[in-house]
């Protein structure tokens, strides 16, 4: 489960990031300790448990570092930390016992298995939303509201409850099983059927099927007790300023409290295929399903990496190909990969959301554990496939938002350009370095250090994209669509000139500023000015679109701010809502026939009404993309 922080960091981001060269591996035990030890303390990390599991042993189990703070209290093996969205799993490994059991099956309609449950999707007649779209992440739902994230019920509530609370956002925005959008509702709607099914808490499910056969003695979705279990506190970006408890409101999603001991137990049961100390838990093939993509279009096109039934399945730029999942809560990372067919993988925690940490840390776990192994022979470079320059060469824009009310900025920030050259693709996104990419297959393409194809092209007329890319590397994945180089470039530069044209205003609010009380100081009279209505209500609509964006930004590292409704998230709001309409009216008044005496007051009125189309412009982009007018608290 991310935070809704991190989604408004990711708008500005690549999607797909590569990772950065590994540092030397580090040989031993002791000097892996150290060496995490050094990133905790360069990054204000107080702690982290990590286990690592070679084949059925278990090799290292232990805690680095803080557990807390004030008072000191070092982490340990039995340290609980929270481990997000990697709970998820547990939701899917669920649904195929279930299914071996014969009592539902992945391809399960949601409107059968839950009559009456809202959602909504265009499609249903043609493509209905199933089970094992909520479990891959092919629905098309959007992600949890800001409003969701920020409950914070002591109750707690149950998960018929926390489903009641973001009913809005089940809502498919493309047709089911074709393009992957990361949502935490659709695990809960299926752990929300398994309860039906099997007629107690889905927390009593787990306990009873994986919990106690795994091992995981002290794994817990509900608050632990503090007094009576080892507990890691978490840690704002300081290290030292505690998080607030977070009682995640579908608790399937990512509320899972378990220790480095917990998940040691937990690797060993997912490399042993569904078996642990003898004991079949889940046959083989069943493990092997979870981990495999089938509803994407991208799966359907030949990647061979993507998001399965709560696990992804990613390429890393050292050759591997790691089988994981990561999660998040305010305060706390986390990370589980494994590498089935080595027999090695691992799990770590920290007390901290410093994604920095958890990539060093990833870096340095997978060197440590590779050490010594060759990586599996890459695909195999093939002839570019002939006209692929005249159908996908151009501009390409992601249409597969995670949080729709953010779309407006992704689909300006996150553009890319592709070129096809005589033997690669370049893919250059507006913002950070090139990728070079190899073809591997008649579409598909990866990075020379990648073992397997990680990008391919598509033909998708049938969901308005004639021309598509799919992509799905160490980042989560993408769909996009290929545009105009107008379309591209001009919203773009209308966003950049609009950009320019308020802080333009500003520069002109502070000079007119200065002007009057130096007017005023010499009792010299103003002199009207056709250009003077028209600034005033630019200065007004510049001012409140500032107010928003910078209280947004101010606000976005506290959930609980700008998910309820407080001062902050109702200025949002309200500057927002006044924007649009002191754009409306101050277009009104500066397009309206105005008589001009001298050529700096025409510059001037010309200049205001320039500033003021680029408002209307703006403001109606804004509200059509559904950020105007946005409550984030609702």
């Amino acid at each position: 489960m991310i935070l809704p922080a991190l989604l408004i960091a990711a708008v500005i981001a690549s999607r797909d990031t590569a990772f950065k060269a590994a540092p030397p591996p580090p040989k031993t035990i002791a000097e892996l300790e150290s060496r995490i030890k050094q990133v905790l303390d360069s990054t204000h990390t107080p702690g982290a448990g990590l286990a690592i599991v070679r084949h059925d042993s278990v090799i290292y189990t232990g805690g680095i570092g803080l557990a807390r703070v004030s008072p000191k209290v070092p982490a340990t093996d039995s340290t609980l930390f929270r481990i997000g969205s990697t709970s998820k799993a547990f939701v899917a490994l669920t649904t195929l016992a279930l299914q071996q059991e014969g009592k539902l099956t992945l391809q399960d309609e949601l409107k059968q298995r839950m009559p009456g449950f809202f959602f909504e999707n265009a499609w249903e007649g043609t493509d209905p939303v199933r089970i094992v779209n909520l479990l891959e992440h092919t629905s098309g739902f959007d992600d949890n509201s800001l409003m969701s994230y920020a409950n914070n019920d002591p109750a707690p509530l149950t998960l018929a409850q926390g489903l009641r609370l973001d009913s809005a956002t089940r809502v498919s925005r493309w047709r089911p099983s074709t393009r992957f959008s990361y949502c935490n509702t659709g695990p809960a709607i299926v752990a929300r059927i398994a309860e039906e099914i099997e007629k107690k808490p889905f927390e009593q499910i787990v306990q009873e099927r994986w919990f106690t056969p795994i091992g995981m003695a002290t794994a817990t979705y509900l608050r632990p007790d503090s007094i009576k279990l080892h507990v890691a506190t978490l840690y704002h970006d300081d290290g030292i300023t505690p998080v607030p408890y977070w009682y995640v409101f579908i608790r399937p999603a990512g509320s899972i409290h378990a220790s480095a001991h917990d998940m040691a137990a937990y690797v060993r049961f997912l490399l042993g295929r569904g078996t642990i100390d003898g004991r079949v838990l889940l046959p083989r093939a069943a493990i092997e399903r979870m981990e495999r993509s089938e509803t994407s279009l991208m799966s359907r096109a030949g990647l061979t990496v993507g998001y399965g039934l709560n696990m992804y399945r990613v390429a890393d730029t050292t050759g591997w190909m790691w089988t994981e999942h990561n999660g998040g809560v305010e305060g706390g990372l986390s990370d589980l990969s494994y590498l089935p067919d080595q027999g090695i993988g691992y799990a770590f925690q920290i007390n901290s959301g410093s994604g920095k940490a958890l990539q060093e840390i990833q870096g340095l776990v997978r060197a440590f554990l590779t050490r010594g192994l060759t990586p599996p022979a890459k695909m195999p470079r093939v002839p570019l496939a002939a006209g692929m320059a005249a159908q996908f060469d151009g501009w390409y824009r992601p249409v597969s938002p995670r949080m729709q009310h953010l779309q407006f900025a992704e689909r300006i920030l996150n553009i890319e350009h592709v070129t096809f050259g005589d033997s690669s693709v370049v893919v250059k996104p507006l913002f950070g370095g090139a990728s070079t990419l190899l073809p591997v297959g008649a579409r598909l393409f990866r990075r020379a250090t990648e073992p397997v194809a990680t990008l391919v092209f598509v033909n998708d007329s049938a969901n308005g994209r004639p021309r598509g890319m799919e992509s799905f590397g160490s980042g989560l994945g993408g769909s996009s669509a290929r545009v105009s180089t107008f379309s591209a470039l001009g919203t773009f530069v209308v966003a950049c000139c609009w950009a320019a044209g308020v802080l333009w205003t500003i520069v002109v609010a502070l000079f007119g500023g200065v002007r009057w009380i130096v007017r005023k100081l010499r009792r010299h009279a103003a002199a009207s000015s056709a250009a003077a209505l028209p600034w005033r209500l630019a200065i007004v609509a510049a001012l409140s679109i500032t107010i928003n964006l910078v209280v947004i930004v101010a606000s976005a590292n506290d959930v609980r701010v700008v998910g309820n409704a407080t001062p902050p998230s109702i200025t949002i709001w309200g500057a927002g809502v006044l924007f649009l309409l002191v754009s409306l009216a101050s277009g009104y008044v500066a397009f309206r026939p105005r008589a001009t005496s001298t050529r700096w007051e025409m510059i001037s009125l010309d200049t205001a009404r320039m500033v003021i189309a680029l408002n209307v412009v703006a403001a109606l982009y804004l509200t059509y993309w559904r950020y105007i007018g946005w409550r984030t608290w609702a």
